[in-house]
C-alpha cells in the first residue's frame, strides 16, 4: 500500500516549526548509552488495560505511556506510518488530534514525568510536542533521550496537550541524510495547577510593497488591519470577549472603539468584519497620521496588545475628505 501524503512531520519540520515539546517512552528494561535512572526509577506502576481503537495495529506498533504519580497513563493513538511487512511499503494513518483525551492528570511541580514504550527494539529518536490545550498554541519542542526518557516540563499554568513521536530506523545505511524512519506518535493531557496567563500565536500573509494604512474615514476596515496589504489573526488560550482600538494623535483626544465578541472566541480575524458592532467615543478626529494600538480582551480581564508584533502598522493616516 502507497505511503499517504498526510502523516508525522519530518525532524526539519518539527525543527522548523514554532515552540514545540516531544516526550519519548521506552521499554522497561535495561539501562543503556550510560544513562542512569533516579533513585526509585524502577518502581513497577500499577497495572491498568488501555483501550485501543480498533484499527490500531497493536501489536506490532509499540505502545507509549506516562508514569505518573497517580499511575500509569496511557497516550491516545495518533499517527502512524509502519512497515509492517520487510518488503512492503509504509503504511501511514492518521486520526483526529486531541480527540482521544479524556484525562489531564495534574503535574506535580519540579518532578520529572518518565516516559515508557513497550517495544522490541529501543526508538533511535523520540520527540515531544507541547500545545495549549485551548485555542492549540504550540509553546515547546524537544529531542528526548532514548534510553531513559523523561519529560522535564516548565510550563506556565494551565492545560496541555502533549505528543509522544517514537522513530525507529528500518533501512541500513549509516547515512544521515538516507536513513529511513518509521514512525509512531501518542497523545497525552496533561494540567499544571495555577493562574492562567493569556497567551497568543498570531500569523499573517506575506504580501510586500508600501504597506502604511491610509483611511478615508473612521468606519473604513482597514482601520483595524494588520497593514494596507496583509490579512492575518491570532489564536488564544481564553476566549477573547472584545477588542479595543484606539488612535492617538498630538491635538485631538483620543478615539476609542470597542468590538464586542459574541459569543466570545479562541481566534481573532483581521481586519474586523465589515458588520462588527462597536462602541466609538472620540469621534471626529481631524485629517493626520494617528499612532494606533488594538488590544484583545479576554473574558477574565487579561489583555493581549496585537501592535506589539512588528507586522502589526502602529499608525493609521486619516485622509482629507
Amino acid at each position: 500500500m502507497a505511503e499517504r501524503d498526510r502523516r508525522p512531520p519530518s525532524i526539519d519540520a518539527l525543527k522548523a516549526s514554532l515552540i514545540t515539546l516531544v516526550l519519548p517512552v521506552l521499554a522497561a528494561a535495561c539501562i543503556l548509552d550510560g544513562e542512569v535512572p533516579p533513585e526509585g526509577a524502577g518502581d513497577a506502576p500499577p497495572p491498568v488495560e488501555p483501550a485501543w481503537p480498533d484499527s490500531w495495529p497493536v501489536p506490532p506498533l509499540p505502545v507509549m505511556a506516562l508514569e505518573h504519580s497517580s499511575g500509569l497513563v496511557w497516550g491516545s493513538p495518533s499517527t502512524y506510518c509502519w512497515h509492517f511487512e520487510a518488503e512492503s511499503d509504509r503504511v501511514c494513518h492518521e486520526y483526529t488530534f486531541w480527540t482521544g483525551l479524556d484525562a489531564y492528570p495534574e503535574a506535580v511541580p519540579d518532578k520529572q514525568i518518565r516516559v515508557r514504550v513497550d517495544s522490541e527494539t529501543r526508538p533511535d529518536k523520540m520527540f515531544a510536542q507541547v500545545y495549549t490545550r485551548h485555542g492549540n498554541i504550540m509553546v515547546d519542542f524537544i529531542q528526548l533521550g532514548t534510553s531513559y526518557p523523561v519529560l522535564d516540563l516548565d510550563l506556565d499554568p494551565g492545560d496541555y496537550h502533549i505528543r509522544l513521536i517514537g522513530q525507529w530506523q528500518y533501512n541500513e545505511t549509516t547515512s544521515y541524510t538516507e536513513r529511513r524512519y518509521d514512525e509512531v506518535s501518542y497523545e497525552f493531557g496533561l494540567s499544571v495547577p495555577g493562574e492562567v496567563n493569556l497567551l497568543a500565536e498570531c500569523v499573517s500573509t506575506l504580501i510586500g510593497g508600501d504597506l502604511s494604512i491610509v483611511v478615508s474615514s473612521l468606519d473604513d476596515r482597514l482601520r483595524t488591519a494588520i497593514d494596507s496589504a496583509n490579512s492575518g489573526g491570532c489564536r488564544f488560550n481564553k476566549p477573547i470577549a472584545r477588542v479595543s482600538l484606539t488612535l492617538d494623535g498630538a491635538i485631538s483626544p483620543p478615539y476609542t472603539e470597542t468590538f464586542h465578541l459574541e459569543p466570545p472566541s479562541l481566534t481573532v480575524g483581521f481586519p474586523l468584519p465589515e458588520d462588527a458592532v462597536s462602541e466609538k467615543t472620540g469621534a471626529p478626529l481631524p485629517p493626520g497620521k494617528y499612532s494606533r494600538r488594538i488590544v484583545a480582551v479576554a473574558e477574565d480581564g487579561d489583555e493581549w496588545d496585537f501592535t506589539t508584533y512588528d507586522f502589526f502598522q502602529d499608525t493609521v493616516t486619516l485622509a482629507e475628505r
